[in-house]
């Protein structure tokens, strides 16, 4: 448990958030009971890491051919080829080894269309060929790639800036891109790790949402959601990535939640996007149904007209309910299982510093803590506006002291005693401390002004030196 509290801490103190050990103690508390029967099923998959809290997989995204940007490319390429001059004969014939090249929607054209090809195109082009390199050769033979016209790149004043450019270049690159299927390998999470939960929409990402700690409308939901019994963050990392995935930057995230065989797959973000939710489905009910023990086959609604009484939001729950939105939420139900009841979401926030319930959709506390931090050495709990932040962290001032005079963060080792003008003892850093020591050395009443604490008249010196 200390591993996670600290863990915890560190999430606060980035985020520059107020709390103390009460509030924290008390959310990993609820964590731990509520997601205990969760965490009892995920603990029986091969690639469980408990260290993690997650189930990780290895798997690549796969991007198909899409046949609609092939076809717009195709044409953009036709009128390209009518601007730059083709004769009737020409874009004929060009057209005709162009609509070949691409007829398969294929990364390699079928060996049946490299006749038409070779004839009309009148260039050689082998079997086992890429249909974007042949298409490439294609537009050299009838000159397409030598066409320029001028752009309009920006006006000042009365002299506009003008540039040949190749338009063919961009209409190329787009139509090879198309057909050439990409595939990216990553790293996915299956988590359920509170400060997966907290960071769910991580600042460290190029994007964000409304559960953003640093500022989303509806950073109350982190709790909300950590402290249910079914929620699981699903999120992926670069490939490269092997541990510490929370401190990553997540390409992509979204929320699952599991009871009973029942499965519910809310919005994916950044780009809710069918292929990705497809895959990613598909890879979460795979483990789900290995903890389960019991073959993979499952029955998934989309119409959210057909589980909207299923799915509920828990009592004083602050997270934003995305899965209510038809287009975002799917259900799957699990061959075999009972499948019945209902899946119950979120769960009251629990204030970070006091750790009692609160109702405030864009924080994580009380309006009662609002103000109050603690102490990363000692754990004590202290005003804001007294504790010294220092490396991302607050400290109270006996861990972590400060110069009396001119406040700056030391050791307390480094610091040296002196007596103020009003008779208090104070702490120097040595470079006030030298600066008060060169004025009592240079002063012939130094011995008598320890005495009678004469300092306070002395306008030559702020400090004197304790005995």
């Amino acid at each position: 448990m200390d591993a996670l509290k600290n863990a915890f801490y560190d999430v606060m103190y980035f985020y520059d958030l107020s709390f103390t050990p009460t509030g924290v103690e008390a959310n990993l508390a609820k964590w731990r009971e509520a997601k205990a029967p969760l965490l009892e099923l995920l603990r029986r998959h091969p690639n469980w890491n408990e260290q993690e809290l997650a189930i990780v997989f290895d798997f690549s995204e796969g991007r198909g051919i899409d046949h609609n940007c092939v076809d717009e490319s195709k044409f953009e390429l036709t009128l390209l080829a009518q601007d730059a001059g083709l004769t009737p004969e020409e874009l004929e014939d060009f057209t005709a080894a162009l609509d070949a090249a691409t007829a398969d929607y294929a990364v390699v054209p079928d060996p049946s269309r490299l006749p038409v090809i070779r004839q009309r195109g009148h260039i050689k082009c082998a079997e086992g060929q890429k249909a974007s390199r042949i298409i490439n050769r294609l537009c050299g033979k009838f000159n397409l790639d030598q066409y320029e016209v001028d752009k309009l790149m920006g006006e000042h004043g009365d002299n506009p800036t003008v540039r040949r450019v190749k338009p063919y270049n961009a209409v190329f690159a787009r139509l090879a891109d198309s057909l050439n299927p990409v595939e990216i390998s990553k790293t996915g999470i299956l988590s359920i790790h509170p400060c997966d939960f907290l960071e769910m929409s991580s600042k460290r990402n190029a994007w964000h949402s409304c559960h953003c700690l640093a500022d989303g409308g509806y950073r109350g939901g982190c709790q909300s959601y950590m402290g249910d019994g079914i929620s699981m963050i699903f999120y992926t990392v670069d490939e490269n990535i092997r541990s510490d995935f929370r401190l990553a930057p997540r390409i992509t995230r979204q929320v699952f939640c599991y009871r009973g065989g029942m499965l519910l797959q809310s919005r994916l973000y950044p780009d809710n996007n069918d292929d990705t939710r497809t895959l990613y489905r598909s890879v979460v009910q795979r483990a789900i149904s290995l903890c389960e023990r019991t073959p993979n086959l499952w029955k998934t609604k989309r119409d959210r007209k057909e589980f909207a009484d299923i799915l509920v939001t828990a009592e004083g729950s602050m997270h934003y309910p995305d899965y209510e939105c038809s287009n975002y939420a799917t259900m799957s139900y699990l061959h075999g299982m009972s499948c019945d009841g209902v899946l119950e979401i979120g769960s009251p926030s629990l204030c970070l510093c006091c750790g009692q319930p609160y109702n405030y959709h864009n924080k994580t506390k009380c309006n009662a803590c609002e103000n109050v931090v603690a102490c990363k050495d000692c754990g004590k709990v202290i005003a804001k506006h007294n504790a010294v932040r220092y490396e991302g962290a607050y400290y109270c001032s006996d861990c972590i002291p400060c110069c009396d005079h001119c406040q700056a963060i030391g050791r307390r080792e480094a610091l040296r005693p002196a007596v103020s003008a009003d008779g208090r003892i104070v702490h120097l850093c040595t470079t006030c401390y030298e600066a008060a020591a060169q004025g009592c050395g240079r002063c012939s009443a130094s011995t008598i002004c320890g005495i009678i604490g004469g300092n306070k008249f002395c306008p030559h010196s702020q400090y004197r030196l304790a005995a």
